[in-house]
């Protein structure tokens, strides 16, 4: 658990554990530094794999929209021609 240090004249004293109404320093063990994200961390190149699946989610998603337009779009043309047979349908 980190802890809470106080500077008292030219030496830091413990003031307890670590919270919000901390005004001085935090002291962390190795492991708590180590899994605390920096601000380094979030300008971090990604992995390929977090890119990857990225990319794909950005071309999926467009891609499926379209078919499904598509299909509907070719559905009601499909129904619209069978209703009325005597009409004269240009974009044939």
């Amino acid at each position: 658990m980190a802890l809470c240090l106080q500077q008292v004249g030219e030496y830091l004293q413990v003031a307890g554990e670590f919270s919000d109404q901390c005004t001085g320093y935090a002291l962390m063990t190795a492991n708590e530094y180590a899994t605390t994200p920096t601000f380094a961390a979030l300008f971090a190149q990604p992995e390929p794999e977090v890119i990857a699946a990225a990319f794909m989610a950005a071309m999926v998603l467009p891609l499926s929209l379209w078919l499904v337009a598509w299909g509907f779009g070719s559905v009601v043309h499909f129904i619209d021609r069978r209703s009325d047979p005597d009409a004269v349908h240009i974009n044939d």
